[in-house]
């Protein structure tokens, strides 16, 4: 059976890059979505947003980490 995860050729979390210059630019960009999520949130439920801000800060992590081990 194959699995359905995506291969990448480069250092990924999630599918997305390790690599600092794209790294950063995609976490602001979570961080932006998740804000415009939260403010056009009509339900007074952030659950979306929230599981959005935690992607980014798990993102951040293994964008931080994989930048200390290499020396980035």
């Amino acid at each position: 059976m194959e699995s359905l995860e995506a291969k990448t050729e480069f250092p990924a979390f999630k599918g997305l890059t390790l690599e600092p210059e794209t790294a950063f630019r995609q976490i602001a960009a979570l961080i932006e979505a998740g804000l415009i999520i939260s403010v056009t949130d009509t339900n007074d439920k952030s659950d979306l947003s929230d599981c959005v801000f935690i992607l980014a800060r798990q993102y951040a992590e293994a964008a931080h980490d994989y930048a200390m081990e290499n020396g980035k």
